[in-house]
């Protein structure tokens, strides 16, 4: 075998965006499991049923109905995951692959400046496991606050924590403190494990440098506190990724009992003239069919496709549908409240580098590649520096004393979230058109960054603004089905979302001060962007427009069906029998966290509600 193009390759693929099925291609490898094998559906078809979405929370739901000895249908409008999405390594290959809906947004002229068209990435998997087989694997579950502060009857932290443990399978209970033992579980289906060492130093020394600031050690971040920096568990087992796809949808016991359609998108809810649902349309294979559920339909199609759905149904603003020429069944604010989690790209130069100097270099992956096959050990399970994870409320950091003081109350819920991951020297030169596809920036920041690159290794810092006030919407662009929905993210609409950026920023700069980044050199690249002040002539304003240029999406939109204003406590929608939805869309608030897994509680959640005697 040819090593130098081999590891050329698979550089490409683990580290800048390649989507190809490199492993297949290279090796013909067998997964210790196997995903259902899909049906073509048959138009008049009838199930107990229909859950459209076969995402984090789709799969669950549709997994533990089948389990229950319902006759489940699920239909999901992408295929099997790829092999590649099970390397951990791999997951930021993944972001405007084919497994990525690679959804455009509506440019607010405020907030993602310098990416293509000034549109904010907006991506989402579209695949059997939906985002959570294309995303970093970060299991957080946010501040038990984050639930309270709904108010909703069924939906506080103490009602929420059973179906959290009832999935969560954690492999290393034993490593976590003593007082972590109550809120956890290491029996459930989604397994949680640490991801192996990435052989990266900065992988400690970020640890080592926040503790400079006063940052607390945290074991576990889903524990009795939820501030500090760790090592945080991951959704991924045995050096591969445990999507829901593999969590839930693999199991031999589910294989028997559910139905699974793939490649098949839903197009419109059927609900008859005394607005009950009936069924669901859906194209497969360029065939249009409608099948039909006995006892009710769950949407789960995620934050941005389950309120189209509804709106090409006639469910959403009765404004926007009458413009639309749809019929109104029920006039709600589905797709308005948008929230996500916003970040400002900070790029942070590095002595550390070199280890891809030339394809000669690439050769000595090869031990690598060949450690993974064999035993799924090694760097590529790991996901780089991304699970170094900070927590922290930037109002209790004294920004002059350069020291954080958890002495509060309040100090206890984070408003940021802080991860980062590693580009080797010279990698953006040699993989340009996969970086730009995997991150989205223009050709202006991209040649700075690769300028930057040629003689340094590169932190990607992502400092996530963890309740922003800034809030969008989700509307029809067509009334074609099968056009993208219009998502105006409007990021950075607020701007007290600018200023907190900022904050996140100081602090940043703050860490490039601390002894250990100072002794390799770390600085800060100050990007040349056009209509921002340079930076020597004012600093603030500076990185306000910073701010405004490279905005970047933590992928966790939320609201847009939320509780008590489009569905019931009882995830029903109002104004129409029979149809329910279980995603991230129901959430009212955006929680302290990675959406993932509460997005999998409400597959959980919505089961009991389907299935509980006194269910009216």
């Amino acid at each position: 075998m040819n090593w130098g193009r081999f590891m050329f390759r698979l550089l490409l693929a683990c580290s800048a965006g390649a989507v190809e099925a490199f492993f297949f291609e290279n090796f013909l490898q067998d997964l210790p499991y196997t995903y259902p094998t899909g049906i073509q559906l048959e138009d008049g078809a009838a199930y107990d049923y229909v859950v459209v979405g076969a995402g984090a929370a789709g799969a669950a739901a549709a997994s533990r109905l089948a389990l229950k000895g319902f006759d489940v249908m699920l239909i999901e409008a992408g295929g099997d995951p790829s092999f590649l999405s099970t390397i951990p390594m791999a997951s930021l290959g993944l972001l405007g692959s084919s497994l990525d809906w690679q959804y455009k947004t509506i440019p607010n002229n405020i907030s993602c400046l310098s990416s293509i068209g000034e549109q904010c990435r907006f991506s989402r998997g579209k695949s059997l496991g939906g985002t959570t087989a294309i995303n970093h694997m970060l299991y957080i579950r946010g501040n038990r606050y984050d639930y309270d502060r709904m108010n909703i009857s069924g939906w506080t932290w103490k009602d929420l924590e059973p179906y959290f443990l009832r999935y969560e399978g954690l492999q290393i209970l034993d490593q976590y403190p003593a007082s972590s033992r109550k809120y956890h579980n290491s029996n459930g289906t989604m397994k949680l494990e640490y991801f192996d060492d990435p052989r990266n130093p900065w992988h400690m020394r970020t640890v080592e440098g926040l503790k400079q600031l006063n940052i607390p050690y945290n074991k576990d971040l889903n524990g009795e506190y939820q501030i500090g920096v760790t090592k945080v568990a991951g959704y991924v087992y045995k050096g591969e990724r445990m999507s829901t796809a593999r969590g839930y949808l693999a199991r031999n016991d589910v294989k028997k009992n559910l139905k699974v359609a793939k490649n098949a998108f839903c197009t419109e809810v059927v609900i008859d003239d005394d607005n009950i649902a009936r069924g669901v349309t859906v194209v497969q294979n360029l065939q249009k069919v409608t099948i039909y559920a006995r006892i009710e339909i769950i949407l789960s199609a995620g934050a941005i496709g389950t309120p189209q759905i509804l709106m090409q149904s006639g469910v959403g603003p009765a404004d926007h549908l009458q413009e639309m020429g749809i019929s109104v069944r029920s006039n709600l604010p589905v797709g308005n409240d948008m929230s996500d989690h916003q970040l400002p790209v900070v790029i942070v130069k590095v002595d550390h580098g070199g280890i891809v100097d030339s394809l000669v270099g690439l050769t000595s992956k090869a031990p690598q590649v060949l450690q993974y096959l064999a035993s799924r050990s090694g760097p590529l399970a790991s996901n780089s520096l991304q699970d170094i994870v900070t927590l922290i409320n930037t109002n209790c950091y004294d920004f002059d004393l350069r020291q954080y003081s958890g002495n509060s109350s309040r100090c206890e819920l984070a408003d940021m979230q802080i991860i980062q991951s590693y580009i080797d020297k010279g990698l953006v030169a040699l993989a340009k058109p996969l970086v730009k596809q995997a991150i989205g920036f223009n050709d202006q920041v991209l040649d700075q960054i690769e300028k930057a690159n040629e003689n340094h290794g590169l932190i990607v810092f992502s400092p996530m603004v963890l309740q922003p006030y800034s809030r969008g919407t989700v509307r029809l662009a067509s009334i074609d089905p099968l056009q993208p929905p219009a998502i105006f993210a409007n990021y950075l609409g607020d701007e007290r979302d600018v200023e907190q950026m900022v904050k996140s920023i100081t602090f940043l700069e703050h860490l490039m001060k601390t002894q250990i980044f100072k002794k390799h050199k770390a600085s800060i690249l100050h990007l040349n962007l056009p209509g921002c002040p340079a930076y020597k002539c004012g600093r603030v304003e500076y990185w306000r427009c910073y701010a405004r240029h490279m905005t970047y999406s933590g992928y966790h939109a939320v609201g847009t069906c939320a509780l008590t204003r489009v569905v019931d406590e009882q995830l029903r929608v109002y104004g129409v029998k029979n149809l329910r939805v279980a995603d991230l869309s129901v959430l009212k608030n955006i929680i302290r966290g990675n959406t993932a897994s509460v997005s999998i509680a409400i597959g959980e959640r919505i089961v009991d509600f389907l299935t509980e005697e006194d269910n009216p």
